[in-house]
């Protein structure tokens, strides 16, 4: 039985997220393409035999099928869900037939179907996010550095204890983890700091360190780390529902003055205490309001793999902590919205940038990560709550996204590719070399799933307990 609820805690949260993106980008080809006139023959969540479908009024046939690992649109003069053009169907077709063909439409028309995909999914992420940061709301701590590691960047750099980081390389920080953010993802970049010190702006310039971290199924991210710290004071800043803190009866905004009798000065020295807890009960003695509350918890057991590649039980009771200059702000809609799009934004940039960084040789492939990871990671974050379920959602759907603009034939940007060249030699490749490119296409998505499923392999062992 707890094998069992341990698959559907895993093949759930997955169905769910790639359900919602896959919907999301064939939805924006099916709208652009009814909008300019092209007559759809199949809509197709998942790929091989249909579990279930219907007809709509225009004639679509609206399908979920058994591998849920894709979708498709197919036209009617379409040779398969791949949209590979079928030269022959087209002949085929009465002159009024091939008004709704796909390949009958202007160029720019089905540049515009073609590209509504990704852009579908580029919109989807900047509504999650903007819904997250409007009805929710979003961390802000202070960036101000409590901490200097001896030896780290920060020091070399002569960042001081009690520095607020005020912008970075001319962007202005509101927050920690505006700032969290911007260095970890420039390892080996030197930066541009302006820190506000006594009433006095100083300009600095520091070079985080690379940092390799284990990333909980065998592998590793490596990050940026300038060897500063925020001392966070042992306030609960957020409770996760569902999870062993929220059944104890914890509430935002309570202080944690000791466990099991154990003095704590800051939130650091509970995660501590608790990460070593797993499944054993703890007494924590909180201050809500100046009132004194004595609470039992059972931290919950979650198995990870340290950097050295063992398996290791960690406990976790679902709180996020925060200081007094921590705090959860809604934002109003329109900032949202453009907090949204930044968000966006900067995925799409730190991939390219991961991947350029690949193919000079600065970074490792080895971060590249398919399905299997996709699924392991879901069924991790749909433990922490609903919420950061729909984050991962927004995250993976501009992944993909970005992912079909490759061109590469088969995928979306493939085709845009085909566009290109059309609109310069003003005539269609010819079908030999189409077909050709849709093979080449066709071994380079297979060959990438092939590396990532074997990057994925330390989720296979997680999986079958070695």
């Amino acid at each position: 039985m707890d094998t069992i609820f341990s698959f559907l805690s895993v093949l759930l949260p997955f169905l769910f997220v790639l359900t919602v993106v896959v919907f999301i980008h064939e939805l924006g080809h099916f709208l652009v393409a009814r909008w300019c006139g092209v007559k759809v023959q199949a809509f197709s969540i998942g790929f091989g035999r249909e579990i279930f479908g219907f007809y709509d009024r225009h004639g679509t046939r609206w399908r979920l099928a058994w591998i849920p690992l894709g979708g498709y649109v197919k036209f009617i003069d379409d040779e398969n869900g791949a949209s590979v053009p079928s030269r022959d169907a087209l002949q085929r077709m009465s002159d009024d037939e091939k008004q709704g063909a796909f390949q009958s439409k202007p160029i720019r028309q089905r540049a515009a179907v073609v590209a509504a995909g990704p852009i579908a999914n580029f919109l989807l992420a900047i509504v999650i996010f903007a819904g997250i940061y409007s009805i929710v709301g979003a961390p802000f701590t202070s960036p101000r550095i409590d901490e200097v590691v001896a030896g780290g960047p920060a020091e070399r750099a002569g960042l001081k204890p009690g520095d607020l980081v005020v912008a970075i390389d001319g962007r202005a920080i509101d927050s920690l983890q505006d700032m969290q953010r911007i260095i970890s993802t420039n390892a080996e970049h030197a930066l541009s700091f302006e820190v506000e010190r006594g009433g006095l702006r100083v300009t600095l310039m520091a070079t985080p360190d690379r940092r390799d971290q284990g990333d909980g199924y065998g592998g590793t991210i490596r990050l940026g780390d300038l060897g500063i710290r925020r001392v966070l004071p042992p306030k609960i800043l957020e409770v996760l529902p569902d999870q062993p803190a929220a059944r104890a009866g914890f509430k935002s905004g309570d202080v944690i003055v000791a466990i099991d009798g154990t003095r704590i000065n800051n939130f650091q020295e509970m995660q501590q205490i608790v990460s070593t807890s797993a499944e054993k009960a703890l007494r924590f003695d909180i201050d809500r309001g100046g009132q004194r509350v004595t609470l039992a918890v059972v931290p919950d057991g979650k198995d990870r793999v340290s950097d050295s590649g063992t398996s290791v039980r960690t406990g976790v009771i679902g709180v996020r902590g925060g200081g007094a200059d921590s705090e959860y702000r809604r934002l109003p809609v329109h900032v949202a919205i453009w907090r949204g799009i930044q968000e966006t934004h900067f995925i799409i940039a730190r991939t390219l940038g991961y991947l350029k960084n690949v193919i000079v040789g600065r970074e490792s492939p080895d971060q590249v990560g398919g399905v299997l990871r996709i699924a392991d990671v879901s069924g991790q974050v749909a433990a922490s709550g609903f919420i950061p379920l729909l984050n991962l959602t927004a995250i993976l759907s501009v992944s993909i996204g970005l992912l079909n603009l490759f061109p590469i034939p088969l995928l979306d940007g493939g085709h845009l590719m085909f566009y290109l060249m059309e609109a310069i030699r003003r005539k269609p490749l010819t079908e030999r070399t189409q077909e050709i490119g849709f093979r080449i296409g066709l071994s380079l998505v297979l060959m990438l799933m092939i590396y990532a499923t074997f990057n994925d392999r330390g989720v296979v062992m997680k999986w079958i307990g070695l």
